[in-house]
Formats: C-alpha cells, structure tokens, sequence
C-alpha cells in the first residue's frame, strides 16, 4: 500500500512540475501546500492522528510521501506540538514551511 501510494504521489508530482514552468519555484511549493492540505483533511476526517487505520496510514503516508516530503514534516510538528510543547514544535518547523503548516491547519479545520 505504501509503495503504491508513494508511486501515484510521485507522478502527480512529476506532471504537476511540467504544467508549472517559472524562476521560482511554484511546482514545488504548491505540491508541498497541496500535500500538507490533503494530510490535513485526511486526518481531521478520522478524527485525529490517533485513529487512523494502519492501512490507510500506509497508502495517504505513501501517496503524499511520494506528493511532497512537507506533508509527512507537517503531521510530525502536530504530533510534537500536541505530545511536547508549542516550543519543540516552532523550532522544528522553518518559516518557509508557513505556507504547508497552515494548509495542514486547514485542513483539519474544514474536515471538522
């Protein structure tokens, strides 16, 4: 399921990357949005990170593992947040991820 999530993840990052042609790095940074959005609603439409399923872990894991290496670093920093402090999870997440972790927010805001 992980392999099958991750390979479907990284051709729609591939085809995203060739419509978006520009200086800046526009593919990058929407799959990375996209992805932290996705894994938002996802895990608010299960009820928290709490109750998710191994199954479905391993495919919406794989799928935006394979979408974005910022989605997986979004639901981490929840986690570190919600086990440590507010504290560990600031100094984990770097200004240039503003933009995933309030999608990742949401997210989980428009599934509840």
């Amino acid at each position: 399921m992980f392999a099958l999530g991750g390979g479907l993840g990284a051709v729609m990052r591939h085809w995203l990357a060739l419509k978006i042609r520009h200086d800046f790095p526009l593919a990058t940074l929407l799959v990375n949005v996209l992805g932290s959005l996705l894994l938002g609603i996802w895990v608010g439409y299960l009820g928290g990170p709490v109750d998710i399923p191994e199954d479905q872990k391993r495919l919406v894991f794989g799928f935006c593992g394979g979408f974005t290496t910022f989605s997986s670093f979004a639901y981490q920093s929840l986690e570190l947040h919600r086990e440590r402090t507010l504290y560990l999870a600031a100094g984990n997440i770097l200004i240039s991820l503003a933009l995933c972790w309030f999608s990742f927010w949401l997210g989980l805001l428009l599934a509840s």
